[in-house]
């Protein structure tokens, strides 16, 4: 009898309903665009890699990515002893902190999704270019945790989160790199090296499920399975 690899079940119906591409990208995130991980068994690349390519992703390939991307994220929050990936919904609390988001631990998922995702890309989150999208993900300012999601976010009169014009959103981003190299340095001076790289796997796997969940929540027709 097969083994069936343990994952988020919730994440699996999410991610048999999205588009090839928004699975792509989680493909890319875990497989560092195809250059392999020293944590990520070539095996594992090559056959993700494999189903990539051909544009189909079977359910054993799903269950695979999310374990693993799930698997990370036990570095980030220093659980590296738990038989079970690290749930979704940790992770999520996880990266919203990571981020100096407000009251991580008692806003719901909805409101910390949002928040991040339109933190970090603004209005233009819809549309906005997987490339770009990676790139703000893992500048080195928002993995070490100098990234303040209150400031580049609005809020509208009922205090749900309105993300920044895209010139704006670009302009915060430019600022950050501008950031003295001694500030991000002292920033992770604190910091082991296997837990920023597993912020680099981590961030960018949280905000892609969440921008994944707000482009069904948009889409009547995926949202009801059809």
């Amino acid at each position: 009898m097969q083994k069936i690899i343990k994952c988020d079940i919730a994440l699996l119906k999410i991610l048999q309903q999205s588009k090839t591409e928004e699975i792509d990208f989680l493909v890319s995130v875990l497989t560092d665009n195809g250059a392999g991980r020293v944590a990520l068994s070539s095996s594992i690349r090559d056959f993700l890699l494999y189903q990539k390519g051909e544009r189909i992703y079977t359910e054993d390939g799903l269950r695979i990515l999310l374990h693993e991307l799930q698997e990370y994220g036990g570095h980030s929050i220093l659980n590296l002893f738990r038989d079970e990936p690290v749930p979704y919904d940790e992770l999520l609390t996880d990266v919203h902190k990571k981020l100096n988001g407000k009251d991580s631990r008692i806003k719901s998922s909805l409101q910390k999704e949002r928040e991040i995702v339109l933190s970090l890309f603004g209005e233009d989150w819809e549309k906005m270019d997987a490339r770009v999208r990676w790139e703000r993900c893992t500048e080195i300012q928002v993995v070490s945790g100098l990234f303040e999601m209150e400031k580049n976010l609005r809020f509208d009169q009922e205090g749900a989160a309105v993300g920044l014009s895209a010139a704006a959103s670009a302009a915060v981003f430019v600022a950050l790199r501008m950031l003295p190299h001694a500030a991000v340095a002292a920033a992770f001076g604190f910091a082991v090296q296997s837990v920023s790289e597993a912020y680099r796997i981590t961030v960018p796997f949280i905000v892609q499920m969440a921008r994944i969940k707000m482009l069904i929540a948009k889409a009547p027709s995926l949202k009801q399975g059809k």
